[in-house]
């Protein structure tokens, strides 16, 4: 993009008449700034900026003929703010507010209603259909949201774009000026639009269709939040006179490392053909290995991380990629006790979640129950517990025993007892269980999922964390040692085998821009990478198939891949399971295989 603006000043063309259209200040920021040095200043009068920051120029400009004299803009905690005040308006009953969400979920919600250009009811049924009750009940804050909006002259975000749009769309003279005057439109990072910027750029160029996108449809792998695939791959029929230029010089990884992300890519039924090459010619083979379970994955992995340190390859450079956050929870483990620092990057950390400290409170009272901080941890999630009657009721539970009635507590705590007493049959049952520790933690788990539901909306994911938790502890028959595994103190960072040296753990869609001289993928298999919720769309399983893409492009000199041939279910114990068909579908000479 900044060579193409340097080629059209050379050409004569006005830089005032050229439009950097980005996805951050920053990136736009440095665009400019590069362009203005290569043409030697004479770049500085080229425009640029974010969709919203154009999108609010233009409103600022004209927005007169929409009846916008003049607005505010809503940072996401005052939309948040807002959305709050049209709830109040409502005057809900206590069953209806029950069914909510809380606000800032709320205007996530109308957010992403926005960027798919559907009803604030479709939204609910494909991504959040644990509200499904209160639909009718967000429609009616939507449209409260809406006029709280209009009565005070504000905008938030969202309506940046989408008045913008209207704008555009409803002036035929102002559309016809602003085209006009942007005469060269530059986007980066096309494949990231959603359906709202796209229709932005068709009605900038409206009078000369001069765009020039850059992208990569094989990096489209952020639909959840509205990046719309159909953008990038639909633009040679939008912009009838198109002609795509295929960039495929890769000038990070080495040729034994793009064999295999060519041949990832081969195998899509959706994208522009393309082979990468690049003139490193010189690398390892990529490893496909397979260990027999999660735990000789994570400890194959702390093997790795360990060999690449000895031959003089920093922590820092190496990243240990996985699908999604909780899939990391076991390797967690283990590099806190191999002593090895990471940071995590997409989803909690293990320890650092609250939902997980909870259930090891809860673990911890049941094994030792004069453990008075685990005792106050949990007490303090009763309604009405703070930390100092949290502490008096732990040091009284310390001093008499679990009690088997609420009533048996001294007169200071019986306005506690209904809530207490559900807390006080979980903990009895559990001790009193013979079954496995695995479901110790589902008998927890029930009780506290009143306490998710209430206090996260995004509890069925919190749940399946508990789930993995389960999943874990069935591996061990003492309940000590399962606790003494999942809290061990974690490294110094500043000394110890490593130094302060970290190693990165990251999802994928976090890893993206990324690069590390070696990259461990980990759970490639069935039920991780694919995820099972993309099992049912064609256009979803496609997109699983770029995320491994990404994936394996980040590796600039080692690509290892790690795929278990079992996994642990509590209930039905070690259940077999496949490798990625992703990775089943390649040739088997791209890889050095390995047996652990």
């Amino acid at each position: 993009i900044v060579y193409r603006v340097a080629w059209l000043v050379e050409q004569g063309v006005d830089p005032s008449s050229i439009l950097l259209v980005t996805f951050t200040r920053k990136a736009a920021e440095e665009m400019l700034s590069r362009a203005g040095t290569l043409l030697g200043g004479v770049g500085l009068s080229v425009a640029g900026g974010t969709f919203h920051s154009i999108g609010n120029l233009l409103l600022r400009r004209y927005g007169s003929q929409l009846g916008f004299t003049s607005y505010s803009i809503m940072d996401q905690a005052d939309a948040v703010d807002a959305v709050d005040h049209a709830k109040q308006l409502l005057s809900l009953s206590k069953e209806d507010a029950k069914k909510l969400p809380k606000s800032r979920t709320i205007f996530e919600i109308m957010s992403k209603a926005v960027s798919f250009k559907e009803d604030v009811s479709r939204t609910i049924d494909k991504r959040y259909s644990h509200f499904s009750e209160a639909t009718d009940l967000i429609s009616r804050i939507q449209r409260g949201y809406a006029d709280h909006k209009r009565e005070h002259n504000l905008m938030d975000y969202d309506d940046l774009l989408t008045n913008t749009i209207r704008l555009l769309s409803e002036c035929e003279e102002i559309r016809t000026k602003v085209s006009n005057r942007w005469k060269h439109i530059l986007v980066d990072e096309y494949q990231d639009t959603n359906i709202l910027q796209s229709d932005i750029v068709k009605l900038l160029a409206y009078t000369h269709d001069n765009v020039m996108v850059v992208g990569d449809d094989s990096q489209s792998i952020y639909s959840f939040r509205g990046a719309d695939i159909k953008n990038i791959m639909e633009f040679p029929q939008v912009y009838a006179n198109a002609r795509v230029v295929r960039l495929e010089q890769n000038y990070r990884s080495t040729a034994p490392i793009l064999r295999v992300t060519n041949a990832i890519l081969q195998n899509t039924s959706i994208g522009y053909k393309k082979r990468l090459y690049t003139e490193k010619d010189d690398g390892p083979l990529p490893i496909l290995a397979r260990t027999t379970s999660e735990k000789s994955q994570s400890a194959f992995v702390v093997k790795c991380v360990r060999e690449l340190y000895t031959h003089d390859i920093p922590l820092s450079d190496i990243a240990v990629l996985f699908r999604a956050g909780y899939h990391s929870f076991d390797l967690e483990g283990e590099l806190t006790r191999s002593g090895i620092s990471y940071v995590k990057y997409g989803g909690m950390k293990f320890l650092e979640s609250a939902h997980i400290k909870d259930m090891l409170a809860y673990l911890r009272v049941v094994h030792n129950a004069k453990d008075t901080l685990s005792w106050s941890r949990i007490l303090k999630l009763l309604p009405g517990v703070g930390p100092k009657k949290s502490l008096a009721l732990a040091k009284e539970f310390i001093a008499r025993g679990i009690p088997e009635s609420a009533n048996d507590m001294p007169s200071a705590y019986k306005k506690l007892a209904k809530d207490l007493q559900p807390l006080l049959d979980t903990l009895n049952e559990v001790m009193r269980q013979n079954g496995s520790l695995s479901e110790k933690i589902d008998r927890i788990g029930k009780h506290y999922f009143d306490f998710l539901k209430v206090n996260y909306d995004n509890y069925p994911k919190r749940i399946k964390d508990l789930d993995t938790v389960a999943d874990m502890a069935a591996g061990y028959t003492s309940l000590t040692a399962f606790l003494n595994d999942m809290v061990l103190d974690p490294p110094d960072h500043d000394s110890g085998e490593f130094g302060g040296d970290t190693l990165t753990l990251s999802t994928i869609h976090s890893s993206k821009g990324l690069e590390w001289h070696t990259v461990i993928l980990i759970w490639a298999a069935e039920g991780r990478i694919p995820s099972p919720m993309a099992m049912n769309s064609p256009d979803e399983l496609e997109e699983e198939r770029r995320l491994l893409y990404v994936a394996t492009t980040r590796a600039k000199h080692n690509l290892v891949v790690v795929s278990p041939t079992s996994f642990m279910d509590r209930r039905l114990g070690y259940v077999p399971v496949s490798a990625s068909r992703f990775f089943m579908e390649l040739p088997r000479e791209l890889f050095r295989e390995h047996t652990v």
